[in-house]
């Protein structure tokens, strides 16, 4: 592990430029800000960028072992706040059941009924009444 931290000291500029924009782009790639057609170029970018530092790096191991260690860390990260965002959010409710009017009879099944009026209303209890009094007598 000292040699890594050997290897980290002794990064020049370049390298650094070149991890820093693998971090960015590999980012970008796995976010859902843009399309996918960005996120497909900035994936390629974030390749090429690791392989470049990885070559530059002496031993090339060490170059390839940070960028292990870059996703591995991101992936990390991603999953604590999925996790954390998951825990604390607070609870949806599921939305309300509305509830379904009845549907109107089909029109091929029962000919259309005429609208009652408040005199056939009246008249249909006033017979129902003097049937109970023909029953009761």
């Amino acid at each position: 592990m000292t040699e890594l931290g050997d290897s980290l000291e002794r990064m020049s500029f370049m390298q650094l430029l070149l991890l820093f924009g693998f971090v960015t782009c590999y980012v970008v790639a796995l976010g859902g800000l843009f399309g996918s057609s960005v996120r497909l170029r900035a994936a390629a970018l974030a390749l090429l960028q690791a392989v470049g530092f990885a070559a530059l790096t002496d031993p090339w191991v060490h170059g390839a072992l940070l960028v292990i260690f870059v996703v591995a860390g991101l992936g990390l990260f991603v999953m604590l706040s999925w996790l954390l965002a998951r825990l604390l959010a607070p609870r949806q409710l599921p939305p309300p059941v509305v509830a379904q009017a009845e549907s109107a009879p089909d029109s091929t099944t029962q000919p259309p009924q005429p609208p009652r009026r408040h005199a056939d209303a009246l008249g249909a209890v006033s017979k129902l009444s003097a049937r109970r009094a023909r029953a009761t007598r």
